[in-house]
């Protein structure tokens, strides 16, 4: 996955993951892109996700969210990592401690964070994405998997 990565603090890779469904939500991309300029080692391994992702995510236990019930399928939720100065991925507890945990605001849920309902360091949402959705304000993700060419 790090090879698509740069520590630049513009990552490519991480912009293409944003670009794969239209709309990702603002706050969460703005937070993200302020996040990585000042700490280039910092990166996405998801972002929104369509209904082929998420149903073979899910049937792998990787998730515990059916296609609509994910914060990723409303391009509401990111998943972070730390890529290390060898290019590796990288879920260090220390580097989540204190680099993520002191950049969260109000907007964001970060299920890495003591108490969390789901448990998983590196997924962090907008936090009132369903109520926005019930509201019309996020919708579902194509169902089409944008990763795949249909050519």
């Amino acid at each position: 996955m790090p090879k698509m990565h740069r520590n630049n603090g513009k990552c490519e890779g991480c912009n293409a993951l944003f670009e794969r469904y239209p709309g990702f939500s603002l706050p969460v991309r703005m937070w993200f892109e302020a996040l990585q300029e000042a700490h280039p080692e910092a990166h996405i391994s998801e972002a929104g996700r369509g209904k082929q992702r998420q149903d073979y995510l899910f049937l792998q236990g990787l998730t515990q969210a059916k296609f609509g019930k994910s914060a990723h399928n409303y391009n509401a939720a990111i998943d972070v990592f730390c890529n290390t100065e060898n290019n590796e991925y990288s879920l260090d507890s220390e580097w989540f401690d204190l680099v993520i945990r002191p950049r969260l605001n109000d907007a964001l849920q970060w299920y890495g964070d003591i108490g969390s309902e789901f448990y998983e360091r590196p997924h962090i949402e907008l936090k009132d994405w369903r109520v926005l959705a019930e509201k019309g304000f996020l919708h579902l993700v194509s169902s089409e998997d944008k990763t795949t060419s249909s050519t």
